[in-house]
This record gives C-alpha cells, sequence and structure tokens, in this order.
C-alpha cells in the first residue's frame, strides 16, 4: 500500500499544476475561450445555444457566428456543451467578478479532468513501455511527465477551449489502437478498447474539426491490430457501434446550432475578416506553404518543436522505427509508424496550408494539439534507441521549461511576438507578475506567489533531467542531470538569440498586456500614481462625445440638458456631468454616467499626444450599493477597436481603480451596460498621465 502510494507522486504533482493556477486577464477578453464559455453560460440558463442574453449581460466577444439574426459561438461544440452540467451543477449564481469565476468553474470541471485523463495514461503508458525496452521505470516516469507538463496537454488542460478535448479524444484513440496489438483478441479487454477508441474518434471532430486527421488513422491502426480478418472485422464493429452514439450527438449539436447536422460555424462568422480567412481553399486550406510549415513547427512564436523539443525525439523515433529492419521491428510496430505517419502528414499539410495557420493568441500550434499524443508515443519508444537516448534528458527539461512556465502564468502567448518565451514571459517572471490559483488566494503577491508553481515545476524538470541515466546511483544521476542543464541552457542561448521582427511593435505590446494584468501588480499600480497627471476626464467633460442604445435598439446622442450636462435617455437621470457624489462615505468629484438597463451608454474620450498611462477610477456611490438591486455595472474600455479591458462595478463600496499601459493616442470608449438600472448610480474619471 505505502509502496503504491509512494509511486503516485508524479500523478500528483500533475494534478497538483493543473489546478494551482488558473491564469485569466478579462480585459485580453480571449475569444477562442471566451465564446465558448457564453454558449456554455446560455445553454444552462437560457436552454439553448443562441448567446445573445450572455452578450446583453457580459458585453461583446469575438468568434461569434450569426444566424437568423441571432449570436452563436462559431466553435466546434463539445467544449461548450461539457461545460453545460458543470455549470448546472456548481454553479451558485452572480458574484462580483462573475466572468472570471464561471470560467474557472468550467476550467476545473470540464477541460483540467480531461487533460488529467490523457496525462495519466501517457504517464502510465510510459512506465509500463520503459520496462518493456529494458529502461528503468524512473526514464517513463520523466517522458510521462515531459509530456503532461511540456507540450501543449498543459495550457489547454487549464483553459475552456476545446483543445485538450481534441487532443484525448482523437490522440486518446491512437493510443488505444496502439495497445490493442498487446491485448489478445477476442478477449473482453480488447473488445471494451475497441468500443472505447470508437467512441473517441467519434467525438474527435467536435471537439476541434482538424482532430480529425487523427482521429480516421487512429481507426485504421486499430482495425489492422491483429493480423486475421475475422478479428478485424469485430474490431471495427465494436468500434462503430462505439462510435455511433457519440458522432450522432455531434451531429445533433451542430443541428441545434446551424440548422443542419452538416453545416459548421464557419458558414455563419460575423467577424468579416475571418471568412477572409477561411473562404480561400477548403475551408482555408490552399496548397502548403513553406512559411506557416516552418512556422507552426519549429519556430519560437507557436512552433511545435520548439515548445516540446521532446516530440521532436518522437517524431525521429517514428523514422528510426519506419527506417529499422523488419527483423528489428515487430510487424505491428512498423505499421504504427506508417499510419503515424500518415496522420501527421494530413495534419502538417493542413497547419501549412492554412491561411490562419498561426492560430493567434496560443502555446503551440492549436489546431493540430491531436498529434501531441501520437508523437508522445514515440517518444517513449526513443528508449529503446541507443542514439535517441542522450536527448532526452535536455529537450525533455526544456520542454517542461518552455511549455510549463507559459501554461501555468500566460497560456495566450500573442502572435505580436516574435519570441515570445524571451521577450514576454521571462520578463513577466522577472518584473513579479503572477496568476490566479492558489497563491492569489492564499493573499501571496509577485514572485512569492509565483513559487507555487515554479517549485513543482522546477523539480520536474530536474527530475526528468536526472532520469535517463541507465546507471543507478547519486553520482550518475547528477552526471546525467549536469549534461541535461547545460545542453538546455545552451539551447535556450541560441533561442534567446532570435530577435523580435518589429521591436517597437513588441515593447508596445508588453506594455499594453501588462496594463490590464490580473490580478493586480503591486509595483506597477504604484508606478502610475508617481508622476502627476496630464489631465482628469472630469475637467476637459465638454471634450467627451456620449451615446446610448436602448434596449429597443434606439439611438441617441447626448444632447445639452443644463449646464455643463448633456442628455442620452428618455429618463431625467439618463445624463452625463461633473457631479459629486457619495463614495465609501467621502463625497469625491467624479463624471456622472447612467447606464440604461438592456442598453449601452458610450463614453469617448480624447487623450493628449503624450499620455502614457491611464487610471479609470470607477464605481457605484454608496446608496446603490446599498439597494436591493445586485445586478453589476458592466464596463468595457476600447481604445483603436481593441479591448483594453472589462471588469464590474457591483457590491463593493467606493472607488475601484484600473491602471492602464497605452500603446496608443488615440481617444478611449468607455461602455458601460446594466440589466437593471434602478439604483445604479455609477460614476467615474480617467486621470491621465
Amino acid at each position: 500500500m505505502l509502496r503504491r502510494l509512494a509511486r503516485s507522486w508524479p500523478y500528483a504533482l500533475v494534478a497538483f499544476l493543473y489546478l494551482a493556477t488558473s491564469p485569466y486577464h478579462q480585459g485580453l477578453n480571449n475569444p477562442n475561450e471566451m465564446v465558448r464559455v457564453y454558449m456554455s453560460k446560455a445553454l444552462a440558463e437560457e436552454g439553448t445555444p443562441v448567446i445573445d442574453a450572455v452578450i446583453n449581460r457580459w458585453g461583446g466577444v469575438d468568434d461569434k457566428a450569426v444566424r437568423d439574426g441571432k449570436m452563436y459561438s462559431s466553435k466546434a461544440p463539445l467544449q461548450s456543451y461539457a461545460g453545460l452540467p458543470i455549470y448546472r451543477w456548481f454553479w451558485r449564481g452572480t458574484t462580483e467578478d462573475e466572468r472570471r469565476e464561471v470560467t474557472t468553474l468550467l476550467r476545473r470541471g470540464a477541460s483540467v479532468p480531461v487533460g488529467l485523463f490523457l496525462a495519466f495514461a501517457l504517464i502510465a503508458v510510459a512506465r509500463r513501455r520503459a520496462q518493456a525496452l529494458g529502461a528503468p521505470e524512473r526514464a517513463g516516469t520523466a517522458i510521462g511527465l515531459s509530456l503532461a507538463l511540456g507540450s501543449m496537454i498543459f495550457p489547454y488542460a487549464i483553459t475552456f477551449t476545446g483543445h485538450i478535448w481534441a487532443a484525448a479524444t482523437a490522440g486518446g484513440a491512437f493510443v488505444i489502437a496502439a495497445l490493442l496489438s498487446r491485448v489478445a483478441p477476442g478477449s473482453g479487454r480488447a473488445r471494451a478498447l475497441a468500443v472505447g477508441m470508437g467512441a473517441l474518434a467519434g467525438l474527435a471532430p467536435f471537439a476541434e474539426y482538424p482532430s480529425a486527421l487523427i482521429a480516421l488513422p487512429a481507426l485504421l491502426l486499430g482495425v489492422l491490430a491483429y493480423p486475421r480478418w475475422r478479428s478485424r472485422i469485430e474490431t471495427a464493429a465494436l468500434a462503430a457501434a462505439g462510435g455511433a452514439l457519440p458522432f450522432a450527438f455531434g451531429l445533433w449539436m451542430h443541428a441545434q446550432s446551424w440548422g443542419s447536422p452538416f453545416k459548421t460555424g464557419y458558414a455563419f462568422l460575423e467577424n468579416k475578416a475571418y471568412v477572409e480567412v477561411h473562404k480561400g481553399g477548403f475551408f482555408g486550406v490552399g496548397a502548403p506553404k513553406l512559411e506557416a510549415f516552418g512556422g507552426a513547427l519549429f519556430s519560437p512564436g507557436t512552433g511545435l518543436f520548439f515548445f516540446s523539443p521532446i516530440l521532436f525525439v518522437g517524431l525521429l523515433a517514428l523514422f528510426v522505427t519506419l527506417w529499422r529492419g523488419r527483423e528489428q521491428v515487430r510487424a505491428l510496430e512498423r505499421r504504427a509508424a506508417w499510419i503515424g505517419l500518415l496522420g501527421l502528414g494530413f495534419s502538417f499539410l493542413f497547419i501549412s496550408g492554412h491561411t490562419g495557420w498561426r492560430g493567434g493568441w496560443t502555446v503551440g500550434p492549436r489546431y493540430i494539439i491531436a498529434v501531441t499524443p501520437l508523437l508522445g508515443l514515440f517518444s517513449i519508444e526513443a528508449l529503446g534507441m541507443r542514439r535517441l537516448r542522450p536527448w532526452l534528458g535536455p529537450l525533455a527539461l526544456l520542454s517542461i521549461l518552455f511549455t510549463g512556465l507559459a501554461a501555468a502564468l500566460y497560456p495566450h502567448l500573442s502572435d505580436v511576438f516574435t519570441n515570445p518565451v524571451i521577450t514576454f514571459l521571462l520578463p513577466s517572471y522577472a518584473k513579479g507578475y503572477t496568476s490566479y490559483g492558489l497563491g492569489n488566494g492564499l493573499g501571496l503577491h509577485g514572485h512569492a506567489s509565483n513559487l507555487v508553481h515554479l517549485l513543482p515545476l522546477g523539480f520536474a524538470a530536474l527530475y526528468v533531467g536526472s532520469a535517463f541515466s541507465w546507471q543507478d546511483g547519486l553520482g550518475a544521476r547528477a552526471r546525467a542531470l549536469g549534461m541535461s542543464v547545460f545542453v538546455a541552457l545552451l539551447l535556450v542561448f541560441l533561442a534567446s538569440r532570435v530577435r523580435e521582427h518589429d521591436p517597437e511593435a513588441a515593447a508596445k505590446e508588453n506594455q499594453r498586456l501588462w496594463g490590464f494584468w490580473e490580478p493586480a501588480h503591486v509595483a506597477r499600480d504604484t508606478a502610475a500614481k508617481s508622476s502627476p497627471p496630464l489631465f482628469r476626464a472630469r475637467d476637459r467633460h465638454a471634450l467627451a462625445q456620449v451615446e446610448s442604445i436602448d434596449a429597443s435598439g434606439t439611438h441617441r446622442s447626448c444632447v445639452p440638458d443644463g449646464e455643463a450636462r448633456c442628455r442620452y435617455g428618455t429618463e431625467g437621470w439618463h445624463h452625463f456631468a461633473p457631479e459629486d457624489l457619495e463614495f465609501d462615505g467621502k463625497r469625491r468629484p467624479i463624471l456622472f454616467l447612467h447606464p440604461i438597463g438592456g442598453g449601452v451608454v458610450r463614453a469617448t474620450i480624447p487623450l493628449d499626444p503624450r499620455a502614457k498611462r491611464a487610471v479609470l477610477e470607477y464605481g457605484l456611490a454608496d446608496a446603490s450599493v446599498a439597494s436591493s438591486n445586485k445586478s453589476p455595472v458592466r464596463l468595457t474600455l476600447v481604445q483603436g477597436g481593441r479591448s483594453l479591458a472589462a471588469v464590474e462595478a457591483g457590491r463593493e463600496r467606493g472607488l475601484a481603480e484600473l491602471p492602464l499601459t497605452l500603446s496608443s493616442t488615440a481617444p478611449i470608449t468607455l461602455e458601460i451596460r446594466v440589466d437593471n438600472e434602478g439604483a445604479r448610480v455609477f460614476g467615474f474619471d480617467l486621470v491621465v498621465y
């Protein structure tokens, strides 16, 4: 019993890291994730995939589709439907920070368990296979940890984006197919595995459409697992039976949103820029391009083998399996390599020919995440290949360093950067920026908060660096670790030599992202007030442009209504003016701007050309906080068409402050929304530095 518990530490370590942090930045409003969150909320509360009501409550989001005048998520639907029961069973109602808390709940209930299922499976397979290849079990453990913490499985297991479901379904089907040959045909276990393989493959396209490029070869491999045709036919029938209901469910999900089981959200995209991306070729996929191939696989911006070099060992191991003589490799292993190569070829051709191959804000090429378990299996096979073994330690360590650090702090690296790890990620750690999670929940800040995930990640990295010594003893392990660290540091140095194509744009992007970072950075907030302001919006209220759109869609400009005041709605309190309101027991000079129930009020404030940063002060007057109406006022800040931040004013007394780093001097527009406008006396000011 104690021995079994002692051997379970890798699983506990991975589970801890998957749950320890939950990076969230409302100002980013990551559409790849948030539009799926919107859909889960709509399904749970309204019983429909239509997200109009959620948009009215939470504000706008990108990656939408429009059908018959109604808004939907344009994404593959499985992740959102997986979030439906989690929301219904565990969400307990409105909180002060509803969007973040709902997102965190859905991540931990509908993404993390799927990621843990896949990670645990790979660790278990790696440990067992290591012994079969004559390697120490610790080497298998190290390979498993590098796949769990050093591949796209980690960042997408802790976000609500659908990609972890793609890896677990399509990649999981391939893992099962590879295992089938080691199980006696006709046995209960073989039949259960065949049904499970079919079920996962049937779900895969509805997690992410490109995952079908791995799911189909997985089914082929599973059917060919046994030499006798009778066993093959039985496997195919069982896989079909297992996949029928999941596939039918996927078609039903499509019909609910698009009116046909065979249509997707790409036929109804709202954003015209995305329409351009997908209209060329077949769903945006045309002839392969060298830039896309190199960028998706090798670039420091998003390269599969840059962020997870352990998978490159898997690719080499696959080719070694093919090149070895027939007498050296079992027929099934060669067949798995050929079919694996087929799946990789399909996936690499897809990403190389896709107009939008970069995938926006991402860690690794998320569209082809399903190749991760496939290449992971062959990384395990490298344990039996003498010439590849020396590379396992340093590349496993480097995978955890690059991908693990990104996943825990910022799992959506900006496409502005050429080399985001060096330019943005490591400086963010150095400055003490942190994420929501266990450290933040314990009241820790900055570097102390980051230690909660850095210490276990560091332990995992050092463990894998030392694990690939075939000799026992502390000295042998220390020598293996020293060599791994040396090679990994050399590769980090080489990576740091890759310069930004546009250093000025990268520097501005750093400042923009740090400007709306969550949780708040204490040193940054202090610095924002270290110099006198250029102006306050209240002092220049006459220059502001105010307008409203009510719940019926009626647009109104703000028309003069007395001295230093204009009116934008049907009621007397629908006005914009400098006033003094009571916040936390003190009268404060502020700009009065009352929201309109079910509508939006916009105030656009011009900036000084010298503006570098700003602080938004905002809140509800004390009487409003004390009222029975608990409907929060939702704020969105927009500049030059880009969202700067999205926050709420609800139950807290006093004026909240939101620091902003400005990378442009274009006017800033404040949008406010509320469901119930009764007793929602709202005030704000923008202090510009």
